[in-house]
């Protein structure tokens, strides 16, 4: 289904025919086939106010994760209003925080999204709301490269690439879940390197081992040599790709304690088992790929994110791959997740795709009908861009839309 015009959502709503919501005072449509048992799925075409006093109603301590983004106050043009008195956007922003925050479960997460605009305010208000000791982790995120219309300033400031997302607990058993990624660049062609022996027998005792180099145990397979041969090998055969290393506790072993055979499994007196190798420590390629997620992340690309979900939005649309991550980091499959500034829809697909249910909104009427149309196009698995691939995503489920019957007028700053 085509994505990023009115008309199409407009057409779909017709065709699911508006009917009275469970929800008192509002509308309901459905689009696409939610079924029984799938997890709560759907999008309020409303003021957040309104959608979260709603919600607070039906949903209250059930979310994983609120996923906020609100606008920045950055002064700069955008499809919305981001150009307010500073103390305006700080009470409409802690007025909805605080709305929020019911909705999570005892061990949920608060995850809200700024630049340096209003950070440190924006701090201080969440460290009121939820606690200085509830205050996770803020995470430095690279957002831009060092081109285009930042530049113009760059004689006299030095061009913004980073953004924040500031990670809050609602309570004491709050956790984010660890994250690996696997290392790349320079840092994964370094280890790759050091890996040029080949355990041939892994599952025979560890004292009969054979270890051989990599070259000879290529050649005893028939492939071919060559520097792009063994890196594809050694990737695909990393449980076997082993090192030696040196151990101090080795080191101050007494020879009576030391181990005859070439090969042996050892014990530390602090419950550590190592693999001993003629006096080295073995280490296997295959613990060393990945790394634990830390709070800078450069690795995440923001190159054509414009044409992810074919939606548009000015100056503030994310990624889905770093939606996908704060997803990962903060819940898991089936758990729900708040969006109470849709935008472009870039929650609600990715949460989606990955199989957890999802709670958005959206003002305007505009950007609105363009994020209902992504997700649209998800649910029928027209949507190839983002996380599709990623995430093996085909297409299903349903969701349903909600309107107001009656609009409330509201003079805060409106959802990006």
């Amino acid at each position: 289904m085509p994505t990023g015009s009115e008309g199409t959502f407009a057409a779909m709503d017709h065709q699911a025919g508006a009917k009275p919501s469970p929800l008192p005072g509002w509308t309901e449509s459905v689009i696409g086939n939610p079924a029984p048992t799938a997890p709560v799925r759907g999008f309020a075409v409303s003021d957040n106010l309104l959608a979260l006093r709603t919600w607070g109603g039906n949903h209250a301590g059930r979310a994983a994760l609120v996923l906020a983004d609100p606008p920045y106050n950055a002064r700069n043009r955008k499809d919305y209003l981001d150009d307010v008195d500073h103390r305006t956007w700080l009470e409409a922003i802690g007025e909805r925080i605080e709305l929020c925050v019911p909705l999570l479960r005892p061990d949920g997460i608060l995850a809200v999204h700024i630049d340096d605009s209003e950070h440190a305010y924006l701090q201080v208000l969440l460290d009121g709301i939820l606690g200085r000791e509830r205050r996770l982790n803020t995470v430095v995120v690279k957002m831009s490269e060092l081109a285009g219309v930042k530049m113009r300033y760059s004689d006299r400031m030095l061009p913004r690439l980073k953004e924040y997302v500031l990670l809050y607990g609602r309570g004491p058993a709050s956790r984010l879940r660890p994250v690996v990624r696997r290392k790349d660049g320079a840092a994964l062609e370094r280890y790759l390197r050091y890996y040029a022996q080949v355990l041939e027998n892994p599952d025979a005792p560890v004292e009969e081992w054979s270890v051989i180099p990599l070259v000879e145990a290529m050649a005893r397979r028939g492939l071919p040599p060559g520097r792009d041969a063994q890196r594809e090998f050694r990737l695909a055969h990393p449980e076997r790709l082993v090192y030696r290393t040196n151990n101090r506790w080795f080191d101050t072993l007494p020879e009576s304690d030391r181990p005859s055979t070439r090969f042996a499994r050892l014990r530390s007196p602090w419950d550590v088992e190592y693999v001993w190798w003629e006096g080295k420590q073995m280490l296997f390629l295959a613990d060393h790929l990945d790394e634990p997620l830390g709070d800078l992340w450069t690795d995440i690309s923001t190159i054509n994110v414009q044409k992810e979900g074919a939606v548009p939005l000015r100056s503030s649309k994310k990624p889905e791959a770093l939606v996908r991550r704060l997803l990962e980091l903060c819940s898991q499959p089936g758990d729900l997740v708040v969006d109470p500034w849709a935008g472009s829809g870039t929650t609600a697909a990715v949460a989606h795709k990955t199989g957890r249910g999802w709670l958005s909104c959206e003002r305007d009427p505009t950007i609105a009908a363009r994020a209902l149309d992504r997700l649209a196009s998800v649910v029928a698995g027209t949507d190839p861009t983002g996380e599709t691939a990623a995430t093996g995503w085909a297409g299903g489920g349903g969701f349903h839309v909600w309107h107001p019957c009656v609009h409330h007028e509201e003079t805060a700053p409106r959802e990006g």
